[in-house]
């Protein structure tokens, strides 16, 4: 039988979860805090940008037409980031998430490839419509749901589960907003455990649609999901009480279930739960996390060539010969293995994001609009671009570009650290100029920028959603 024994049921990666979620103590520590302060307005900004693009066009235009014929826009309850659109709490997550990762500037974790913010957020703000939060609650209920994102995603392994094509952001996602879901509500024990189980019958999302509208939507999706799990467990409705490790359950098909991982899965729940702040990153450029460090080492690059790369490489014959890029081991997965046919394409290419890095000194928004891809010299670059991987023992995960000239030289970059990853992060202000990059220019988008960087700060409840429809009025 499936039915886990009562012995395995407390000692299962189920029980583990619940208990690290429901655990009374939990508090928001002040490196969470300062951490979620950035992530907050990032993800808010970026999403204000991603609502322009078709695929968050497309599906909150379906949610609109999910609505009794005459309802008004903001009969909801949740805000639609940046607008005065309220929908339900489900329906507003699944629109925010997939505007949050549509341009794929959103944040991401070095250490395994996910995108927590883009998930978490949308679910924890929609939440937030049904009472106001303090940010202290954010913060505890946030770091719950990092702490489950990567915990799971060791037990799976990560490895074996993206490996196999699954977009962990979309599967694991599922499990960790629920998480993060039931922490912020309350959720017993027991309506816990029930949501978790509902999320994992939920879980799916493949790598094959990286570069396709439904890429962004798998993280609206896991934050809806995430949502609808919650609410129906808190109304009595029940799933497989040990979902995770019963046979057939989450562990079983989505990875390869080993004992001894699942016996320290509370360890590192609860490793995670404070070092999560050492394993994000708010990215500086807009596309694909995998090419976030070969991007640096561009940009450096050009700086040393100047004019002699600029010139060359426009001319199509070029100073640059060759470019080798070596990856960590399974650093190409998320990356197309074909040249891009369109701006979307284009931001899962390395080859293309690094040809712009050496011919611009930048990687802009711009550069992924149909008509960037045919610039002179781009193809030309992107062509003498070649990529591998290390072993799967070489080390943590860093990138080394070394570029070769037609006379003879060499020239080196190994980045450990991406710019805006945790280790290296944006300073305020440079977070405030990508969010006025997103929201507009001017002092009002300026003081939507800072209100939201406070939201974590908040020692009172707060009406989140009339802070995330804009920028607060002016007097």
């Amino acid at each position: 039988m499936s039915v886990a024994s009562p012995t395995s049921q407390q000692t299962g990666a189920t029980a583990q979860l619940v208990g690290f979620v429901c655990r009374p103590d939990r508090r928001a520590e002040p490196a969470a805090r300062a951490a979620l302060r950035g992530l907050v307005a990032d993800t808010v900004g970026v999403a204000v940008a991603g609502l322009a693009t078709p695929a968050a066009l497309l599906v909150r235009d379906w949610v609109g037409d999910q609505a009794p014929p005459g309802a008004l826009p903001a009969s909801g309850t949740a805000a639609v980031w940046g607008t005065g659109d309220r929908f339900g709490p489900a329906d507003a997550a699944l629109v925010n998430g997939t505007a949050a990762h549509a341009l794929d500037w959103d944040d991401a974790a070095p250490s395994m490839a996910m995108h927590p913010a883009a998930v978490l957020l949308p679910t924890l703000f929609a939440l937030a419509a049904r009472r106001p939060v303090t940010g202290g609650e954010l913060v505890t209920a946030y770091s719950v749901g990092s702490a489950v994102f990567r915990a799971v995603s060791e037990t799976l392994p990560h490895a074996v589960h993206y490996g196999r094509g699954w977009h962990n952001t979309s599967t694991t996602g599922r499990l960790a907003a629920t998480a993060a879901a039931g922490r912020l509500l309350g959720l017993d024990r027991e309506a816990t455990a029930h949501a978790l189980g509902i999320a994992a019958s939920q879980a799916a999302g493949s790598l094959a649609n990286f570069g396709t509208m439904t890429k962004p939507m798998h993280a609206g999706l896991a934050s809806r999901d995430a949502v609808m799990a919650v609410g129906l467990a808190a109304r009595g409705f029940t799933a497989h009480p040990a979902q995770l490790e019963a046979r057939g359950g989450f562990l079983d098909l989505f990875g390869e279930p080993d004992p001894q991982r699942t016996r320290v899965l509370h360890e590192r729940l609860e490793h995670w739960a404070t070092a999560w702040v050492d394993d994000y990153a708010i990215k500086a450029y807009p596309s694909c996390f995998a090419t976030q460090r070969a991007i640096d080492a561009g940009i450096s690059l050009r700086a040393e060539l100047g004019e002699d790369l600029c010139h060359g490489a426009a001319a199509g014959t070029g100073r640059i010969v060759r470019v080798e890029v070596t990856l960590e081991h399974g650093g190409t997965r998320p990356l197309r293995d074909t040249a891009p046919g369109n701006g979307l394409e284009a931001k899962f290419s390395l080859e293309y994001t690094l040809a712009v890095a050496l011919l611009t000194g930048d990687v802009r928004l711009a550069d992924f609009t149909d008509e960037a891809l045919h610039r002179p010299g781009v193809a030309e670059l992107m062509a003498r671009v070649e990529l591998t991987e290390r072993p799967p023992a070489a080390g943590p995960g860093h990138t080394v570009v070394r570029l070769h000239t037609d006379d003879g030289r060499i020239l080196v970059r190994e980045v450990h650290h991406s710019r805006g990853d945790s280790h290296r992060p944006l300073s305020p202000a440079e977070l405030a100029a990508k969010f006025q990059q997103c929201a507009g220019q001017g002092p009002a988008s300026r003081s939507w920028f800072d209100a939201l960087y406070a939201v974590p700060d908040a020692d009172e409840p707060q009406d989140l959603q009339t802070l995330l429809t804009g920028p607060p009025p002016r007097g």
